[in-house]
């Protein structure tokens, strides 16, 4: 015999591995600007995310009114939108054990944020980010993030908080390649990276494996980038009218401001509790020296 899960507690249980799943997910976009809130609004609302520029010191005594640097904001629409919406007969959404609304909730979690983070990344263009490397035949992998290291420290990019998002054929290289396995050996001391694949940091840079990633046309191995790159935002979406809804819910992570809206509605005539996640995001191209977009390396001859 089934056992019934209260409706409230089963709401309960989809907001929070929904939530736990999004943030999860968007774990990628922790590496841009970032404007996340609880706060509601429109779509097509504007937002401005605090960039911050090159910062200089100056030598000019008894001089506190001229800026060594640039604190300006970028401004973000929130022109997308993302949902994912399940429906359940009666009897799945009431007697579904807590283990398969977790597998619902985090699929559909996942879902959102791979639309948001797919629409953020389709901004990464030649034309957006214009910074060129220039790799010669027989080079690897490891001395292409080489090259664009040394290209960051020309264009002034500062040394903290960058990351390399290799693409999959670039992440196989890198751990395939003997002097990075080495090199693993000796400053991890451990298994990990011959267990789990994982390569924590290499030449100053985080490494975050993603599945999702640019056209490969533009970034055939991945890109290299500095948070001041992109600006990020996401807001909540609120009904209209939330007493038609048999439940309207807020969710957010206390420690990033992550936010999804949930809802939840019963149709008759199917019979069904419609449960959605949704919300309103936006991304905008912060400065374009920031991120460099990873070419492929020619063929040797």
């Amino acid at each position: 015999m089934s056992t019934t899960i209260d409706i409230k507690l089963n709401d309960d249980i989809i907001v929070t591995d929904g939530l736990e799943a999004f943030k999860e997910s968007l774990a990628a976009l922790n590496m841009f600007s970032r404007n996340y809130s609880k706060d509601a609004a429109n779509r097509g609302d504007t937002l401005k995310v605090p960039l911050i520029g090159s910062i200089e010191a100056s030598d000019k005594e008894h001089d506190y009114e001229t800026d060594t640097g640039t604190l300006g904001a970028v401004s973000v629409s929130l022109d997308g939108y993302a949902k994912a919406t399940v429906g359940l007969t009666d009897r799945q959404f009431l007697e579904s054990s807590a283990a398969d609304l977790k597998i619902w909730a985090g699929q559909m979690g996942n879902a959102v944020a791979a639309k948001v983070i797919t629409d953020t990344f389709a901004k990464m263009t030649k034309a957006n980010y214009p910074t060129t490397l220039t790799p010669t035949a027989g080079m690897s992998v490891a001395d292409l993030l080489v090259l664009a290291r040394e290209k960051m420290g020309t264009l002034k990019v500062p040394k903290t908080n960058r990351t390399y998002f290799p693409s999959p054929s670039a992440y196989t290289a890198l751990s395939k390649d003997s002097s990075v396995q080495v090199a693993s050996a000796l400053a991890y001391g451990g298994t990990e990276y011959i267990r789990d694949g994982v390569i924590p940091r290499l030449l100053g840079f985080d490494l975050f494996e993603s599945t999702i990633l640019p056209p490969s046309a533009a970034a055939p191995n991945g890109f290299v980038v500095h948070p001041a790159a992109m600006a990020v935002a996401t807001r909540a979406v609120t009904p209209s009218e939330p007493k038609a809804y048999l439940e309207t819910r807020t969710i957010t992570d206390p420690d990033t401001g992550i936010t999804l809206s949930y809802r939840r509605h019963y149709a008759e005539g199917k019979g069904k509790h419609f449960l959605t996640f949704e919300c309103f995001f936006g991304s905008a191209v912060g400065l374009n020296d920031a991120l460099i977009l990873m070419p492929a390396i020619p063929a040797g001859a």
